[in-house]
């Protein structure tokens, strides 16, 4: 212990005697163990960290299997499963409602707030119940059964005061009464947002519930693999007594429940964590360097004491030591480094990027991440100058111009660079692959006009509002007042907006009754496509004419053109909304360009637009309970300029209705690529802060090689060498280190850069673009970092430098 001690302290003092090199080191250092450890915190948050439920391992995500994946349930195949399961301790279904939300109403100003339709035993799979109240009873969760709600923590505060007396109060939820029984306890999160919870009262006539999501929790000592053994036996048991409710090829499957929040961010925050992983690694050769130019000048204080007894062993341990001491202020750094930069990241990340339940906290395993880091990069940063020092001989080094040589530590300084400059190019590559992806992005024609579009959602709900020609009067009158304002060339409504999650319906064709397809379904107003700027490539849009009384008709996309008519006239096409049979026989009238939906870097999916008169009441009630109706306008002024004038329209035509979600298509767009942009920012950064260091590195090995070369380029100038040849000389040695990295960093490039297949669109994951252009970059980057020290060289005076032979 004594000696750990006095080599602690002789550390700290040979750290301090060199504030310059030390305070760069830590720099460094804390650069990289910083980023590191920021990413770190997210992927623990995400990937690592269990659900905040009890036994959280327990806990499936159940839905309908098909080749692609998973998908949500009907309430009839929930209750179904639900009844047949023995692996289950529990199966809970839940959904959105009203578009993910509803208008509630009473005591204050009406707001729109996002709530969840669940079954009963939803808390008891959660393992997590109402702090204040109670859960809902069997005969709440019954069809008919009473109307009772759960409320958020956050909304009990910011809405009701946190008043202790709000159990038993009756509110206005759509326009329906609803008792308040139970709130939930703070910071109790989902993978979304929800402020209030109503029974789900499922039943097995529901037809159609797309939005439906089961989630188990599993019988102690019952596995996964047993789970889904079981749920296949339960898929051909509803198969046989139902054998129309089910798709060919369509089976039951489940998946932890955590791995349905993360599966989408998974990879992503894995090559995060690579790429800055690879930061790292430059940092540690970057500071392995300076520890090896630090180490030539201090071979005569390691001979004297060698001459004066002290072992090889203790000549390493003392440099080891001051190695990890030193990464441990690094360290130390960059954990205060990584809780400023967490918070940056999550500032700059996108909204809805990663899941509401996993919130991003400093915890233990971040603590241990961070000093792991500084304990490894100590090690790894500290055993190049060690080893060297096992090589130390005394009589050279207490020789006069001891330190003048060193061919191994050149050889090594220069194999760090190497490194440095290969992982660097690995980094640029990937960041070149997302930069040439988001430029793709941006060139992807929507099919609509994003400019100059205000847009908001309206949830219209209540029992005034129950059948569809009084919704459609109301959209009538909103759209006209709508219209009129100031700044306004154009209204309209849909049900959903473009770039947003999809909404399906199945498609009936006459000809071919056995024939049913899902497809993007859109109720909409006459003018939408002028709002959106759709192009109508045949027939017409819709008209005023086209009412309630008026023959059914319908407009379809190409991409629904292409799948379904197979060449044939479109025009002469009739179909039928959903699976009944008594859902009109439509006209189909028209088709429109396709239209991005799901997002830029995907097909557009078949779509079929209908318009608002024309939809039955059975299907209206359908697409209310579960999308809002979102207002359109073209504008000739700044859209959100008229978010006030709106909200006043429609608060005069119906005070209980709120407006949410007021934005600009422009927004929405930008939204739809902001997790693109995000990789990229942070990749691109990463990859920049690599060949910063890298460039660092190569400056360095070069200065300490024209230092160390001073009497040779002293007798090359005094035998006549040019200017231009000293450069040459010095430039081929940075150069050529360049090269081998950059030859290096290609190779692994080529196989590393695999593993960003699914981040990338429009570009190929060995673009030769990008690979030359990345090595252009790197080629001029180290010519400047060579140049310096060149130009340095040839200033050498041949006199000063002959005195010392």
């Amino acid at each position: 212990m004594n000696t750990l001690i006095q080599d602690l302290r002789y550390g700290a003092r040979m750290l301090m005697t060199r504030p310059g090199f030390t305070l760069i080191a830590v720099v460094t250092l804390a650069l990289g163990i910083g980023a590191t450890t920021a990413i770190f915190s997210i992927v623990n948050a995400v990937l690592l960290r269990p659900l905040p439920y009890p036994d959280a391992d327990r806990l499936l995500y159940v839905g309908q299997q098909y080749r692609i994946g998973l998908a949500g349930s009907g309430e009839p195949k929930f209750l179904f499963w639900r009844e047949q399961s023995k692996s289950f301790e529990a199966l809970a279904a839940y959904s959105s409602f009203g578009g993910a939300g509803g208008n509630l109403s009473g005591g204050t100003e009406p707001e729109f707030v996002r709530g969840l339709r669940i079954s009963q035993d939803f808390f008891r799979v959660l393992g997590v119940y109402p702090a204040t109240g109670r859960a809902f009873t069997s005969e709440e969760d019954s069809r008919g059964g009473a109307r009772v709600a759960i409320i958020s923590d956050e909304l009990w505060h910011r809405r009701f005061g946190a008043d202790p007396m709000v159990l038993g109060q009756t509110v206005s939820l759509n326009d329906q009464p609803v008792a308040i029984v139970g709130i939930m306890p703070p910071h109790f999160e989902l993978g979304f947002a929800a402020d209030l919870f109503v029974a789900m009262q499922a039943h097995s006539e529901a037809n159609y519930d797309p939005n439906a999501t089961v989630i188990g929790r599993l019988n102690p000592g019952v596995t996964i693999e047993q789970a889904q053994a079981e749920l296949k036996v339960i898929a051909d048991q509803y198969r046989a007594a139902f054998p129309r409710q089910m798709q060919e090829g369509e089976s039951i499957g489940a998946q932890r429940y955590q791995e349905s929040f993360t599966g989408g961010v998974a990879q992503l925050l894995w090559i995060l964590l690579g790429a800055v992983g690879f930061l790292l690694i430059i940092a540690c050769a970057n500071v392995a360097n300076l520890q090896l130019a630090r180490a030539a000048t201090r071979q005569r204080e390691i001979a004297v004491r060698m001459a004066l007894g002290a072992s090889t062993l203790r000549i390493v341990r003392q440099l080891l030591t001051e190695g990890l001491l030193l990464s441990l202020v690094g360290g130390g750094a960059g954990l205060l480094l990584a809780v400023w930069s967490g918070e940056l990241l999550k500032a700059l990340m996108p909204e809805g990027l990663l899941p509401a339940v996993t919130p991003i906290t400093v915890d233990w395993r971040v603590l241990a991440f961070a000093f792991n880091c500084a304990i490894a990069t100590g090690l790894l940063f500290g055993l190049a100058p060690a080893w060297q020092a096992r090589k130390v001989d005394v009589n050279t080094a207490l020789k006069e111009n001891a330190g003048k040589g060193g061919t191994a530590r050149g050889r090594l300084r220069g194999a760090l660079v190497v490194t440095e400059v290969a992982l660097s190019l690995v980094l640029l590559v990937g960041a070149g692959l997302l930069i040439r992806t988001f430029a793709n992005l941006l060139g992807v024609a929507p099919g609509f006009d994003p400019h100059n579009v205000l847009t908001c959602q309206l949830t219209l709900n209540g029992e005034r509002y129950d059948t569809t020609n009084e919704a459609a009067a109301f959209y009538r009158d909103a759209l006209e007042r709508i219209s009129s304002l100031p700044g306004v060339e154009a209204a309209a409504i849909t049900n959903k907006l473009p770039l947003d999650w999809q909404f399906n319906m199945p498609v009936v064709f006459p000809n071919d009754p056995d024939k049913s397809e899902t497809v993007q379904f859109r109720m909409i107003s006459p003018d939408y496509f002028r709002v959106m700027r759709i192009a109508v490539q045949q027939g017409r849009a819709f008209t005023d004419a086209d009412n309630s009384s008026a023959a059914p008709v319908a407009i379809v996309n190409e991409a629904f053109a292409r799948r379904f008519f197979d060449g044939q006239q479109p025009m002469a096409q009739q179909l039928s909304i959903g699976r009944g049979a008594n859902d009109p026989v439509r006209q189909v009238i028209a088709v429109v360009g396709d239209i991005k939906q799901s997002g830029l870097d995907r097909p557009s999916p078949p779509m079929v637009f209908v318009p608002i008169p024309q939809v039955p009441d059975k299907l209206m009630a359908i697409v209310r309970s579960f999308t809002s109706a979102n207002f359109t306008g073209r504008t000739t002024v700044a859209p959100l300029s008229l978010g006030a004038a709106l909200k006043r329209e429609i608060s005069e035509l119906d005070p209980t209705l709120p407006l949410s979600g007021i934005s600009s298509m422009e927004e929405i767009s930008a939204r739809s690529i902001a997790p693109q942009r995000f990789n990229m920012f942070l990749v691109g950064l990463f990859a920049a802060l690599g060949l910063a260091l890298a460039a660092v590195g190569i400056y360095g090995v070069i200065s300490y090689t024209v230092s160390q070369r001073t009497n040779e380029i002293g007798i090359r100038i005094a035998l006549g060498a040019q200017t231009r040849d000293i450069i040459r000389l010095v430039l081929g040695q940075g150069f050529t280190l360049a090269m081998l990295g950059t030859s290096l960093g290609a190779v692994g490039a080529y196989w590393l850069t695999r593993l960003m297949k699914s981040q990338l669109f429009g570009v190929s994951a060995t673009d030769p673009l990008t690979y030359a252009g990345v090595g252009v970059l790197v080629a001029l980057v180290a010519l400047v970092a060579c140049y310096v020290p060149a130009r340095r060289a040839t200033k050498v005076n041949p006199i000063e430098a002959l005195r010392w032979e």
